[in-house]
């Protein structure tokens, strides 16, 4: 019911220092908090509601390379003239959970959808304009 390795290593093409080992032990800490964060998820899961497995797998893999890419949490790197900056969220070196993953997981939720509706009335033309 996790993301494998395999899925989280195709999300960091550049490659990581992590072990197979870490990256294992990582995916599990993500879904330990995607549960304890949706405990409903696994029931939502099992009984084929929204998201999907591989939606699930996706996030975390995703949480996962986010800390594989940058394990120290450097958030910005200088060498004379060369520097780069990385995204606070991308670097905070723990799990995280970004806000576009977190709709994916709660997608199809709620007991109902409110869609506005404007009705459209003719305006007369008075000659006016």
């Amino acid at each position: 019911m996790t993301a494998t390795v395999a899925q989280v290593r195709a999300l960091i093409p550049q490659g990581s220092d992590l072990t197979d080992q870490q990256i294992q032990d990582l995916v599990t800490a993500a879904e330990t908090y995607l549960f304890g964060l949706y405990p409903d998820l696994p029931a939502r899961l099992a009984a084929g509601r929204p998201p999907s497995q591989a939606t699930v797998d996706y996030v975390e893999a995703s949480m996962v390379a986010r800390v594989a890419r940058n394990p120290e949490g450097l958030r910005m790197e200088m060498d004379g003239d060369y520097q780069y900056q990385i995204a606070a969220q991308a670097a905070a070196g723990y799990l995280t959970l970004l806000e576009e993953e977190r709709r994916m997981l709660t997608a199809g939720r709620g007991a109902f959808t409110i869609t506005p509706y404007t009705a459209r009335v003719p305006v007369p033309y008075d000659g006016w304009w």
